[in-house]
């Protein structure tokens, strides 16, 4: 894993010139908090147990935030691609030990900020907290649609759905990778690929 301080990419610049609403010189600023790296498929970011000390843009590649059961299966609560953020957010904000894991799915390049510098960004600019609301609607939203899915959607039409707005996830992910972010099993993901290709 490689980290590098340098200047935001656009789309981070752009998402947080409009949350905070800042002027160019205090973008510069805010763009030292972050630090740029780069990181290999299959590196780990978080693991069950440590504490989540970051929070991650995502320039390029794909994380996925996911949890182990005590018989090793494992349980995809997220896939974040590019122009997304991510993080293990109850363990961010509580500083208790996670019980998720971030890894990365792709060769990945990120943007992160610690927890410290996180708090000094909200506290050193007036409409910092903003960016903090922001995030945390951002994540609010997509978990609940999700669960929405799982709940109240049967494996095809999630899986209909998934090829429909997002096909470039299927062409991205294995198919076990793809299976556990659909909550279903790979056999079953295999069955509905053959049913709508035939």
């Amino acid at each position: 894993m490689i980290f590098v301080k340098k200047i935001m990419n656009s789309a981070l610049k752009e998402i947080i010139s409009k949350v905070i609403r800042v002027n160019p010189p205090e973008l510069e600023e805010i763009g030292k908090f972050f630090s740029r790296q780069s990181l290999s498929k299959g590196e780990f970011l978080l693991k069950e147990g440590n504490f989540c000390s970051h929070l991650y843009f995502i320039e390029k590649g794909c994380l996925r935030l996911f949890y182990i059961d005590s018989k090793g299966r494992e349980f995809t609560r997220f896939m974040a691609f590019e122009n997304t953020f991510l993080s293990s957010m109850t363990a961010f904000i509580s500083r208790e030990p996670s019980t998720e894991y971030i890894q990365a799915m792709e060769n990945s390049i990120l943007y992160s900020i610690g927890y410290d510098d996180f708090l000094e960004l909200r506290s050193s600019f007036p409409s910092g907290n903003y960016f903090y609301i922001y995030i945390l609607e951002y994540g609010v939203t997509v978990i609940t649609a999700r669960l929405n899915n799982i709940l109240t959607k049967s494996a095809s039409e999630r899986y209909r759905q998934l090829l429909f707005n997002n096909p470039e996830i299927i062409q991205r992910l294995s198919n076990n990778d793809l299976a556990t972010y659909l909550n279903i099993s790979p056999e079953t993901l295999s069955r509905l690929k053959s049913n709508l290709s035939s």
